[in-house]
């Protein structure tokens, strides 16, 4: 069944499900702490319990995925898992000075410690940088913790699996990237296999997905599983501690799918704009979001391939392309995808009634886009015409307020240009507004000089070290076949 984009929008536009919805309370879970987290995990029939003292936490699979998951690698999964998503309690939990893990040494921790390291410049640029949220600040509390294991030998598991080479695990969302991923990756002829992981904060937008789910299931015949992360709960509530690890934990998380499946990939969806960096204000080195940089996905490939004991590869076929790019290849070759497109968190219910809250960043940023590109933002679900002025605190490169009300390159400012570009190729489509007068004003100049080098640079094609080898080619061929207009 073919819907249309007005179909689609008028499915998941005032649905009743969203008026059913409380969202808890942000408030951290009632763990009592005096100095110490005693941490054990158990492999459960369900899936995976996290003990911290006196609180346990469940991570629970379908059972058709568990059962399926051998039972050598339960163990170590559980371990791992349990770790990497207590790393950052020191952080949430301020008293902690040691962290007692009855797990032995696990195999994630060298790598998790470098991610977090590494991701500490972007939490303290989210924090303001106030006085206690510096990045070397963070550094030195990372230091200073006692992360202790118990001593029994470290498990390697077995090697013990078959896998397929045209099978993919995918965790999906809707968003732009997770589109263009699935439909690239359904052109060369690799199934995937879509899981969406809800986290505690952001139930309004999983209600939104799942309606989504339902159509796109029915036009495309490609089931969305759903993963509840409960352990979501032990991140910072409110703030931005325990998101630094989010997509290595997922890795891990979906090791029960790639077995289940006998799936040779997972596939993120990483574009080329996650490699960039900006210096902070103490001289750090800040990549907004490492975890999603090339470098961390070909360390994370290794990690949960030793920890999956198989031959998993965990690669981005986007790496190549930045944001607009990604935006003009999904609407102009598979438009019949991309109408589904869906990129806010929703964090609460949004006052349109539809798919987009229209009130943050990542808002602003893809209604330019969809501006620069010609297409019309109403069909893809947007009400409101964000070029107003009230609007202005949407963009990064008018912001002149707290920083912290932003998020990744609009917090850093690492996407300032990309988004310059799009007014400017907005500008030149005949889209007008106040905030496109204070453009003009503002970088029309600027965006003139550089229009030749911007087009090369965010029209163009990049390294490619996550794109598979065995399907790089054709997937370079159809960017440069899409691309090869505006360039």
């Amino acid at each position: 069944m073919k819907l249309t984009a007005d179909a689609l929008l008028s499915s998941i536009t005032n649905f009743p499900q969203l008026n059913r919805i409380t969202q808890p309370k942000s408030e951290l879970p009632p763990i009592k702490v005096n100095g110490i987290a005693k941490i054990s995990g158990q492999n459960k029939d369900f899936g995976i319990q996290v003990n911290i003292n006196n609180k346990s936490f469940r991570l629970r699979y379908p059972a058709g995925i568990w059962n399926r998951f051998p039972k050598t690698h339960r163990k170590i999964l559980t371990e791992n898992i349990s770790f990497s998503h207590t790393f950052h309690l020191p952080y949430v939990f301020g008293s902690l000075k040691k962290m007692q893990y009855n797990i032995p040494v696990p195999l994630s921790e060298a790598f998790l410690f470098k991610s977090m390291s590494l991701s500490l410049p972007s939490t303290a640029m989210m924090n303001d940088y106030s006085s206690e949220k510096l990045t070397s600040v963070l550094l030195k509390r990372l230091f200073e913790v006692d992360y202790i294991y118990n001593n029994k030998k470290t498990d390697i598991p077995p090697y013990n699996r078959t896998s397929f080479s045209d099978h993919a695990i995918m965790p999906f969302t809707f968003g732009k990237d997770s589109l263009l991923t699935f439909a690239l990756s359904r052109e060369m002829g690799i199934k995937v296999h879509p899981i969406y992981i809800t986290e505690p904060e952001f139930l309004f937008e999983a209600a939104v997905k799942k309606q989504l789910a339902k159509n796109f299931r029915k036009e495309f015949k490609v089931k969305i599983y759903f993963l509840k992360n409960s352990l979501g709960k032990l991140r910072d509530p409110g703030g931005w501690h325990g998101w630094e690890l989010q997509l290595t934990q997922y890795s891990l998380m979906l090791l029960p799918y790639v077995y289940a499946k006998k799936a040779g990939y997972i596939f993120f969806s990483n574009e080329q704009s996650c490699n960039d960096s900006v210096i902070d204000d103490e001289g750090f080195r800040c990549n907004p979001v490492f975890e999603q940089s090339h470098s961390w996905l070909l360390q994370n490939s290794l990690m949960t391939s030793i920890i999956g004991g198989n031959s998993l590869s965990i690669g981005s076929l986007l790496e190549p392309l930045y944001e607009i790019a990604i935006m003009k290849i999904l609407h102009h070759r598979y438009p019949d995808i991309g109408k589904y497109q869906s990129s806010c968190d929703l964090d609460a219910k949004p006052r349109s009634g539809g798919r987009w809250c229209e009130g943050c960043s990542k808002c602003g940023r893809i209604y330019i886009f969809l501006l620069a590109l010609g297409i019309n933002p109403k069909k893809i679900g947007f009400k409101y015409d964000l070029l107003s002025r009230k609007y202005k605190k949407l963009y990064g490169i008018f912001s002149s307020g707290n920083i912290k009300d932003y998020y990744g390159y609009d917090a850093s400012g690492a996407g300032s240009d990309e988004q310059i570009f799009a007014f400017y190729l907005a500008y030149k489509k005949g889209c007008k507004g106040p905030l496109m007068t204070h453009f003009v004003r503002k970088y029309l100049q600027y965006a003139r000089k550089n229009e030749k080098n911007f087009r090369k640079k965010f029209f163009g094609l990049h390294s490619a070290k996550t794109v598979p080898d065995k399907i790089r080619q054709k997937v370079l061929h159809i960017f440069h076949t899409e691309l090869k207009d505006v360039q």
